[in-house]
């Protein structure tokens, strides 16, 4: 079988093992020598489905560069994993300049002109039908629940800005209202402006499909589940999806500082804003926002195997060190220092003091996620306001004021 990257092109076939790491994989490829360096350092994104539990990262397709020569494809992929009831296969194509470049090419650069965020370009009553791209499980099998990440083709006539959320309508009709289609269900939007594909065609939503557990029968009662969550979650490429939107100021990314400190606090899927963030920030390469300040990821879920785009914060860290920290709350597998189960909360109290120090220099912070997450996050910075011999109502009367306090909550 010849190189790939030979004057000869292939497309071979290679069946990787379920725990098959990256350097792994890399050493099972015919990869030409010249290649090897900069292969070895693209990040792989896998589409799964089904029950997989593969966590992914997604990154663009490009061509592969020799000596001025382009090929693309240059390779295909033939994955199984141990739960998914069918196999997957995936084209990695990167330029050897954009596999050893520090961020990714964006286009179309237009969409940094607008003075103004979009919004409510489609109203209920005149949604966009968009197209399924991928529906992929982000969890892993040891995850309470289950949450996908959904990849929506708009064809760049539903732009948005980093924060903003869609609307959502999903297909049949609503029981309550006879004839009459469903409500819209707002999704925050866990892409870039430029989404997934850097092209600013699709948009990414973070889903956690809703099922109601009846203790009574001992089961789940499919007749209660979240009608809009399954519906996105069981979409396969190619189906339809009625939208509205864009919506949404509250969180918009502010960019006339590129040196302000952002504290991110989120729970679940609230991760979803900030993913687009620190997309901006440390994934894309944007003329007009170039990042130098500080971002403080604080992600609350139940365990390891919940962790939402855990490889991409991870990386942000190891590449960005000096404009990145992230702290995760693992209510299942950490104690808080009363011996307690660990809260974002909890996190947020043991760095109080620094918290403060940064929100009186100007800070930005953000909340995002179930609204009962408020009360307890709220009452921690109480208390440490009062510690302090801070009024806390004047300090957050100070934050909003400032516009420095975002909150989205659901």
């Amino acid at each position: 079988m010849p190189f790939v990257g030979s004057s000869s092109l292939v497309y071979p076939t290679v069946n990787l093992p379920f725990d098959c790491t990256w350097p792994q994989a890399v050493s099972l490829l015919p990869i030409h020598p010249m290649a090897h360096s900069a292969v070895s350092q693209v990040s792989v994104a896998v589409p799964v489905g089904g029950d997989s539990s593969i966590r992914r990262s997604v990154f663009k397709p490009h061509t592969l560069s020799f000596c001025g020569t382009l090929w693309a494809p240059i390779l295909t992929l033939d994955l199984s994993t141990k739960n998914a009831r069918s196999k997957y296969r995936y084209t990695i194509c990167m330029s050897v300049q954009q596999a050893n470049a520090p961020k990714v090419s964006v286009s179309p650069l237009q969409l940094e002109d607008a003075k103004e965020p979009p919004l409510n370009t489609f109203k209920p009553k005149e949604p966009y039908t968009a197209t399924i791209v991928s529906v992929e499980r982000l969890v892993g099998p040891k995850a309470p629940g289950e949450v996908c990440h959904v990849v929506i083709d708009h064809g760049g006539n539903v732009p948005y800005w980093e924060g903003q959320s869609y609307g959502v309508i999903p297909p049949g009709e609503n029981p309550k209202k006879p004839g009459s289609p469903h409500n819209v269900r707002l999704y925050s939007i866990a892409s870039t402006r430029y989404g997934d594909s850097f092209d600013g065609r699709t948009a990414s939503l973070c889903v956690r499909r809703a099922l109601y557990y009846d203790p009574e029968k001992g089961k789940e009662d499919p007749s209660k589940s979240g009608v809009c969550s399954n519906f996105l979650c069981n979409a396969k490429p190619g189906d339809k999806v009625q939208i509205t939107g864009p919506s949404g100021k509250i969180m918009l990314l502010p960019e006339d500082d590129p040196n302000a400190t952002h504290i991110m606090i989120a729970t679940g899927t609230g991760i979803a804003p900030f993913r687009g963030y620190l997309r901006r920030m440390f994934m894309e390469s944007v003329p007009k926002y170039k990042f130098g300040g500080l971002a403080w990821l604080f992600l609350g879920v139940a365990n390891s195997d919940s962790l939402l785009y855990d490889d991409e914060f991870s990386k942000y860290l190891r590449d960005h060190p000096d404009n990145f920290r992230y702290d995760t709350a693992l209510s299942r597998e950490q104690k808080n220092k009363n011996g307690g189960k660990m809260y974002v909360q909890d996190k947020i109290e043991d760095y109080s003091d620094e918290i403060f120090k940064l929100l009186d220099g100007g800070a930005h912070i953000y909340f995002c996620g179930l609204k009962g997450m408020m009360p307890g996050i709220q009452g921690t910075l109480k208390r440490v306001a009062e510690e302090r011999g801070v009024s806390w109502e004047e300090k957050l009367s100070q934050l909003k004021k400032n516009k420095q306090w975002h909150v989205e909550v659901y």
